[in-house]
């Protein structure tokens, strides 16, 4: 009986080891307002009762930004039904380019429920801070004079406007859609 107990107990310890971890709520983001791809003022906290993914980036650049944003096509098709529940927030670091109608444009180029944000130098950077986002222009010989660097990080937030995962560049489809789960 002592044997059955025991054996009991173990079983209990190691299902509730198996249990999901409650993901960290992390020091980055908070609310903000911008504008968006309509040229109307946007606020963050509209998007309460979504997970939001947030990233930082700008419609020329040549490789990260359209990679970023056909993956996020990618989980759109994977999430299915619950893909109402997410919205992605992409905000320029290049608001000099990116007008609201250029936004508004390279989002039609994708199939992903998007707001396209822009706004002045000072609010963008203020925003990136909240993120802890970087960004850096780049002089080029090109034709269009400069490249951005930036943090290519996405950024997943709850519907109560907590940001509770960093996904990497590099992060896969199904790791990104497992993080939106866990967050809805």
């Amino acid at each position: 009986m002592i044997r059955l107990a025991t054996l009991l107990s173990l079983c209990l310890a190691l299902a509730a080891c198996r249990q999901p971890q409650p993901l960290p709520v992390l020091s980055v983001g908070g609310d903000f307002t911008l504008t968006d791809q309509n040229g109307q003022p946007f606020q963050s906290s509209s998007l309460r009762g979504q997970v939001v993914l947030v990233f930082f980036g700008y419609t020329f650049c040549p490789d990260v930004c359209p990679t970023t944003l056909s993956k996020l096509s990618a989980v759109t098709r994977r999430l299915g039904t619950d893909a109402a529940r997410v919205k992605t927030v992409y905000i320029t670091v290049d608001p000099a380019r990116d007008t609201p109608a250029v936004m508004r444009e390279h989002l039609g180029l994708f199939r992903v429920d998007a707001v396209g944000l822009t706004g002045s130098d000072a609010a963008i950077a203020q925003v990136a801070q909240q993120f802890g986002a970087a960004y850096e222009i780049e002089p080029t010989d090109s034709e269009a004079g400069y490249l951005v660097a930036h943090t290519t990080m996405l950024y997943g937030i709850d519907p109560e406007g907590r940001t509770r995962i960093l996904f990497r560049y590099e992060a896969p489809v199904d790791e990104i859609v497992d993080g939106i789960r866990a967050m809805l």
